[in-house]
């Protein structure tokens, strides 16, 4: 349980807030156009790696584009449709078309809920921890060799970063 709401958290999952929203106090930064142009290059094809590190499991199992990507969540212990839902942003029926994929590639299995039989819970299937575990280590090297010869502060610095740009924008920005 401690793992599922950990992961509601990191996500920045609805389910997960209690209030308010993630902004820092203090001055915006004085940066120029070169500096924000850079920052939204970086975002922009950002995903590209997070692809590369996923193609091998969607190709072979024939995933749509967030089905590698659920499979590590459901192994992170999210259960429930509702929740892929609101951790990935997406409409019920979106992850609804990945999770039919999903089960007939034989990645994962879905039951009845152990306390609200009329909720369905996922698990992934014996195959589908091998195919979550291809991801994480296919994950794990990408991001470890590109981001070699930075420390471990500067890295969770980056990740904090990373957090801040993704958060709920402030109404001045919409």
């Amino acid at each position: 349980m401690a793992n599922r709401e950990a992961t509601l958290r990191k996500m920045d999952s609805p389910l997960a807030r209690k209030g308010g929203e993630r902004w820092r106090d203090g001055e915006i930064p004085d940066i120029d156009w070169s500096i924000i142009g850079q920052v939204c290059d970086g975002l922009a094809f950002a995903n590209r790696p997070l692809r590369a590190a996923t193609h091998r499991v969607t190709r072979e199992y024939d995933l749509g584009p967030r089905g590698a990507f659920i499979l590590n969540v459901i192994s992170n212990g999210l259960l429930y449709p509702l929740e892929l839902a609101s951790v990935f942003k997406a409409g019920r029926s979106l992850i609804t078309i990945e999770l039919a994929r999903l089960t007939r590639a034989g990645l994962i299995v879905s039951r009845p809920g152990s306390k609200d039989r009329r909720r369905t819970e996922l698990a992934l299937t014996a195959l589908g921890k091998v195919a979550a575990q291809q991801v994480r280590d296919d994950m794990s090297e990408i991001v470890r060799t590109h981001l070699r010869g930075y420390s471990r502060e500067q890295i969770l610095l980056f990740c904090e970063m990373l957090h801040d740009v993704r958060g709920n924008l402030p109404t001045t920005c919409r």
